[in-house]
């Protein structure tokens, strides 16, 4: 008996260890539920406003659609593949874009069968799963920008006997990534078109450095046509070299409707878009407003020092402030998110006339949406005040 109640004992313990080790769950994460009143929510918590987000995706949707272009979306924002699918429907099928193999998966495991990796990919493991990848979805294409990435990508899709898409990314002026316009572009483009694996479809222009300059809507205008002006040099010089561009893919957010009128372009890659953030609210104000705004995160005031001061519930580790630029609050003109901690944020009320108490909820819209996504486990969809959608953030935390 003795013996007995011991291997019970050790039983119990076994299974409470492994109870333990398997449980990620707590019990805050599982208690948002549909038709909840948003009041009712634990905080800090993330939400998209369901409405506003649909109406900022039918906008870029008309845009492309009067432009003559394809809008493909960069998913890297959310990483959710049901709202992959959503724009996708809404955009009448121009396919998402990623920017890691791991979100690349994610999508193609949920469904989506056409998908652009604007990533470069080195590393056999990489290689071998992005050719594995290509042979289960209908279209997958990745990026280059010189000999040594795509000659990677020739010996392992030759190893796995397939044919690979392939977009040449030119440098116009972000200096991150990509090739400098001119004969080595060419050259590039001559190397993939020669490869016995590989397929030339065109190239990629990521016209980022614009926001660093740009400080009106007509400036916008001027430099990104600026910036499509060097691509379209780039088209013809690869085109005089006899090998057609069929593809010219630009933009984020912010630049896509201005570099998407240029005739060179075929396909706008914004991301930000349906969600928009303080970024683009102080980039662009005379197109975005707070209105525009759809993710936002709801806090609870947790503490009032003095009559100057308050302090929500959300920090560093529920807002990315990957930039200089803070949280702004929704509903409130009066008041500013001013310094944060971990788990705290601190709220100037110096020039409010509201008298707030501990128990109080502000809601504000997110510096950076990408970042700030990548926070959350789950992002709650909500129309009137009430949450209408769950969506989790699936591709979180999947950097490779």
């Amino acid at each position: 008996m003795v013996t007995q109640r011991l291997i019970q004992s050790f039983i119990i313990l076994y299974l409470e260890g492994i109870y333990r080790t398997m449980s990620t769950w707590t019990t805050d994460e599982m208690a948002p539920s549909l038709y909840q009143p948003i009041e009712n929510l634990e905080t800090p918590a993330l939400l998209v406003d369901i409405d506003t987000m649909k109406q900022n995706i039918e906008q870029y949707a008309s845009f492309a659609k009067e432009s003559d272009v394809v809008l493909r979306s960069h998913v890297k924002t959310h990483k959710n593949t049901e709202l992959a699918a959503l724009e996708d429907e809404m955009t009448d099928g121009g396919g998402i874009c990623c920017q890691t193999l791991g979100e690349v998966e994610t999508m193609a495991r949920n469904g989506i069968d056409d998908i652009y990796l604007s990533y470069q990919i080195v590393g056999d493991q990489k290689l071998d799963r992005f050719c594995w990848l290509s042979k289960k979805i209908d279209k997958l294409a990745t990026t280059v920008d010189s000999t040594a990435t795509i000659d990677m990508l020739q010996d392992t899709a030759h190893e796995h006997k397939t044919t690979i898409s392939v977009i040449l990314e030119i440098d116009v002026g972000l200096h991150r990534t990509g090739v400098s316009p001119g004969p080595e572009a060419v050259a590039l483009a001559e190397r993939v078109d020669e490869a016995a694996n590989l397929e030339f479809d065109g190239i990629l222009v990521y016209e980022s450095n614009v926001k660093a300059e740009a400080e009106t809507e007509s400036e916008f205008d001027e430099l990104c046509w600026k910036a499509m002006e060097l691509a379209q040099d780039v088209v013809e010089d690869i085109e005089n070299s006899g090998i057609p561009v069929d593809e010219v893919k630009v933009g984020g957010t912010a630049t896509s409707r201005y570099s998407g009128k240029h005739p060179v372009v075929t396909e706008i890659n914004p991301g930000m878009y349906p969600f928009n953030d303080v970024g683009e609210l102080k980039l662009r104000p005379w197109e975005v407003s707070k209105n525009d705004c759809a993710a936002t995160v709801v806090t609870t005031v947790i503490s009032v020092p003095d009559n100057n001061r308050l302090i929500v519930d959300g920090g560093s580790k529920t807002f990315s402030l990957d930039t200089s630029r803070m949280p702004v609050p929704k509903n409130h003109d009066d008041i500013e998110y001013v310094n944060a901690s971990e788990e705290h944020g601190w709220i100037d009320t110096s020039e409010s006339d509201t008298s707030f108490t501990v128990g109080d909820r502000l809601e504000f819209i997110v510096p950076h949406v990408c970042t700030t996504v990548n926070l959350h486990d789950l992002i709650i969809g909500v129309r009137d005040d009430r949450v209408e959608e769950l969506w989790e953030v699936q591709a979180r935390g999947k950097i490779r």
